[in-house]
């Protein structure tokens, strides 16, 4: 494990980096667990590029408009693998609002869709990313039987509050956050703005987590963020990045990645009459799981990340032929996904994993086990002097009149491709209370969003678009290229 201070690895530029950082720097005194800022020169007051103009873009945010492009993409059936029909909906739809607008082809019939507010060419380029694949496709077995769970959208207003809530499959992760960019660009059009730099809306596909593995192969399982992959490498740079993930509207700078693997064990082929004397590889296997149910804890409280730790989740389990009870098993397949620091290399689970069977088996010569690492993906992170932390800091506050919380999260985003192709992202988005009041997700109820909680994320965003593409970028770049001078002459180890 690395500590946060220390030896580090540069997501931006991929080498190794000292860093003055210490488990301290990932609490804030108002909250526990929030990330304190700096007073570097993103936070700056000042830059507040076309802030006169605020309240006359607010003015010009349509609830209706933004409630109806969110339902409409909730309708859109669009597990991983069929993006296709939103992306071109999508497509067709940023031409009406007069954005100029791409597909991207990343796999057949698998498109990202691109719109863009073209500036007066004085500005930066600015990028707000989100996946348009959802977390689920409605179908899948022991799934719960509600309708949040399922591609058609409705909203309700609750009697005791008069809040309005939007449910349906994907308006939670994150189309809700896609209808929040989108009509914050209508928004500026409509009230007259015309800003310095260009702004795009990439709506990616291939986002979920999920890695292709055994019989389990093709377009519906290749996620890990193949979309944003493809876009970060195909055109779709900028100075800075936005992502809408479900955060309930405070910052996240970094988020953990993940690591799958597959541990098979093997028995040996015998009937049910001669089972007393074969190597069950169910039975074998229940060495191996239970010491990993033992290694789990530790390896959670030896990772600890901000206000989060890294979990150990023990995924799926398979084995036999269920259709030939008469035969005992012959193979046993166990799926384990380990959530990866950002700093961490996915090489140092897998050893320890490693070192876990191998003790196992010196005292078992009967037991044949295998290891595969079969899905991989780096957590992401930025500095919190970075000038995009400190403009959405200042949204924020435009809009709720105090600064936002920082957080670190255990779940992955496409931040984790961007940021590697020098491009500083941050995740705020809209979803994550609940109507229940459990925080985060609730799984009684399924994906829901507030009207409130959109309409506000969408003034965010507005704010903020004022600010980094409403300032020349003369004023930003300095800021930018000085930060990456910084990581350049950083100490390099080897």
């Amino acid at each position: 494990m690395r500590n946060r201070g220390g030896t580090a690895h540069s997501p931006r530029f991929g080498f190794t980096r000292r860093v003055p950082l210490s488990p301290s720097s990932l609490r804030r005194p108002c909250s526990p667990g929030c990330v304190p800022a700096r007073r570097g020169r993103g936070h700056m007051e000042g830059a507040t590029g076309m802030s006169e103009h605020r309240e006359k873009v607010w003015a010009a945010i349509d609830k209706g408009r933004l409630k109806k492009l969110g339902m409409d993409l909730v309708d859109i059936w669009s597990p991983t693998g069929e993006e296709s029909e939103i992306a071109h909906f999508l497509g067709s739809h940023y031409e009406s609002i007069g954005l100029a607008s791409r597909l991207q082809e990343f796999e057949t019939d698998r498109f990202n869709a691109l719109g863009t507010l073209v500036g007066d060419g004085t500005g930066i380029e600015f990028l707000f990313c989100g996946h348009i694949d959802t977390s689920y496709s409605g179908k899948e077995p022991g799934l719960p039987k509600l309708p949040a769970y399922q591609p058609n959208a409705w909203s309700e207003t609750d009697p005791a509050t008069g809040e309005e809530w939007i449910y349906g499959l994907g308006i939670y992760n994150m189309k809700g956050a896609i209808a929040c960019y989108v009509e914050a660009l209508n928004a500026i059009q409509d009230a007259g703005v015309k800003l310095k730099g260009n702004v795009t809306v990439g709506a990616v596909g291939g986002e979920i987590e999920m890695g292709a593995v055994d019989q389990y192969q093709g377009k519906h399982y290749r996620g890990g963020g193949c979309g944003a992959c493809y876009l970060a490498t195909h055109g779709g740079t900028a100075d800075m990045a936005v992502i809408g993930e479900p955060s309930e509207m405070r910052v996240v700078l970094g988020h953990m990645g993940y690591v799958y693997h597959k541990i098979t064990v093997y028995g040996t082929p015998a009937h049910t009459t001669y089972a007393h004397n074969a190597v069950n590889a169910i039975l074998k296997m229940k060495k191996i799981l239970d010491a990993l149910e033992r290694w789990a804890p530790k390896y959670r409280e030896a990772h600890p990340y901000g206000n989060s730790n890294a979990n150990v989740n023990i995924a799926a389990i398979e084995g036999g032929w269920p259709w030939r009870c008469s035969r005992t098993p012959v193979f046993c397949n166990l799926y384990l996904d380990t959530r990866l620091l950002p700093r961490q290399h996915p090489l140092e689970i897998k050893r320890e994993i490693q070192d876990i069977i191998e003790e196992i088996v010196a005292g078992d010569p009967d037991l044949k086990v295998d290891l595969e690492m079969y899905m991989s993906n780096p957590g992401a992170e930025i500095e919190d002097d970075e000038y995009i932390y400190g403009a959405i800091k200042r949204a924020h506050k435009s809009v709720h009149g105090q600064d936002p919380e920082t957080v670190t999260e255990g779940w992955i985003s496409d931040a984790s491709h961007i940021t590697r192709y020098g491009v500083p992202t941050l995740n705020y988005g809209p979803s994550g209370r609940t109507r229940s009041g459990v925080p985060g997700w609730d799984p009684n109820i399924g994906e829901h969003v507030s009207l409130e909680d959109l309409y506000h994320t969408t003034k965010v965003y507005a704010s903020l678009l004022l600010d980094v593409c409403g300032t020349p970028r003369e004023e930003i770049l300095p800021h930018i290229k000085r930060k990456i001078e910084e990581q350049r002459h950083s100490t390099v180890t080897l």
